[in-house]
C-alpha cells in the first residue's frame, strides 16, 4: 500500500532541491469505497494503463479504453459482467474529464 508523505518528508524533499508535484495525495485526500464498488475499482486500476490514444500535430487524444485488453484484465480477476458495466461508465466519465481538459 503507497503511504502519503508527512510534512517534514515533504519538507526534506524540497531542502534537496526536488519539488514534489502537486498532485501527491495527502492524508486529508483519503475517500472511502463502498464494498459493493471495490471489484469496480480494482477493475479500473488494473486498466489504466489500456488506453487507446491517437496522437497528432495537436497532441493526443483517448478515445477509449481497449476493450481487448480490459477483457483480458476482468477474465484473470475473475469479474463479473456488472463490473465490466461500472468500468464503461468510468470510461464514459474519464473521456468527459479528458475532453474538458483541452
Amino acid at each position: 500500500m503507497a503511504t502519503t508523505p508527512d510534512e517534514d518528508v515533504l519538507a526534506d524533499f524540497q531542502a534537496m532541491g526536488l519539488d514534489l508535484p502537486d498532485h501527491v495525495p495527502r492524508e486529508d485526500d483519503a475517500f472511502e469505497i463502498w464494498p459493493e464498488n471495490w471489484h469496480s475499482l480494482i477493475a479500473w486500476i488494473a486498466c489504466e494503463t489500456q488506453w487507446r490514444v491517437m496522437s497528432g500535430s495537436g497532441g493526443n487524444w483517448y478515445l477509449g479504453l481497449d476493450y481487448t485488453a480490459v477483457d483480458v484484465v476482468m477474465r484473470r480477476l475473475k469479474l463479473e459482467d456488472e463490473v465490466f458495466a461500472d468500468l464503461q461508465e468510468m470510461e464514459r466519465t474519464a473521456l468527459a474529464t479528458f475532453a474538458e481538459s483541452d
